[in-house]
């Protein structure tokens, strides 16, 4: 739903029940890397709770809009693609998607971002019509050069498009059990010339800004809305750390809207992910 318009799209439920000659299903090496990725359209129903959704554009009338959505339950994380037409998602698992940490649209590609301990990895995903229905063509899976860390941090990743390109933010901390305590704030840029890819730290957005959150992550020019000033990025993670981060001086500072502690807490006791809207330019 559109929060400003009020316009709906309807989806389907996560999977439709079968008729006979309906399921298809695709199994794709990852290119780079090992494993394999299993797409399917019509398979049994399945229990998925979508995280993040991203459109590949605005899904007005007549858009070909795909629609990207990431499940995250009982650790079986699953990748979902839709577009108008389609009568069932069609459902992607594997374990690269596994690692799952966040997915953007870039250049008509899907890209999604894969952590652990020891590596991190940037997939690309390349999606086509297969038979009147979405299906992912070839997965790539390309090393992210990690950036040197001295001391004991914790970090969280976060990707987002910004004048197509990808960039990378970091958030680090000394304690895992404290993110409410950022101590750093790094962005960087993904240079997809070289593999593994090479990350350059940015200390400009060239005026822009960034918003980040859980739910949605976008850039935008500061010039579309009086009063904001550029090159900050405005964070909501799922702890309650809300905070603007400022690339020129270096500096973190409470984002300017009280956000009640209650208003993160669902009423059965549960933390909700935050996301942000943005009106029309």
């Amino acid at each position: 739903m559109n929060a400003f318009s009020q316009d709906v799209v309807r989806l389907p439920p996560p999977s439709a029940p079968i008729r006979s000659g309906d399921a298809y299903s695709r199994s794709l090496p990852v290119i780079n890397g090992s494993g394999v990725v299993n797409c399917a359209v019509n398979t049994a129903q399945c229990v998925m709770s979508f995280c993040k959704v991203v459109l590949s554009s605005s899904p007005g009338s007549g858009s070909k809009c795909v629609v990207v959505a990431m499940s995250a339950i009982k650790s079986e994380a699953k990748l979902a693609l839709w577009r108008s037409g389609m009568k069932s998602w069609c459902i992607c698992d594997g374990g690269c998607i596994t690692g799952f940490v966040d997915i953007i649209f870039c250049q008509e590609k899907l890209y999604m971002l894969s952590f652990n301990e020891s590596n991190v990895n940037l997939f690309a995903f390349e999606i086509s019509d297969d038979d009147d229905c979405l299906m992912v063509s070839s997965v790539e899976c390309r090393e992210i050069e990690r950036p040197v860390v001295i001391g004991g941090y914790c970090e969280t990743w976060s990707i987002v498009e910004w004048r197509g390109k990808i960039l990378m933010l970091v958030a680090y901390t000394h304690d895992a059990e404290l993110w409410q305590q950022i101590t750093d704030v790094r962005v960087f840029e993904a240079d997809l010339s070289t593999n593994p890819v090479r990350i350059i730290e940015i200390e400009s957005l060239d005026g822009d800004c960034i918003c980040l959150s859980p739910c949605s992550s976008k850039s935008f020019r500061s010039c579309d809305y009086d009063g904001v000033e550029g090159d900050l990025i405005y964070c909501i993670y799922p702890d309650k750390n809300v905070f603007v981060y400022n690339m020129k001086d270096g500096t973190t500072a409470p984002v300017a809207a009280d956000i009640p502690e209650y208003k993160f807490w669902a009423p059965d006791g549960r933390l909700m992910n935050p996301t942000w809207l943005f009106p029309p330019e």
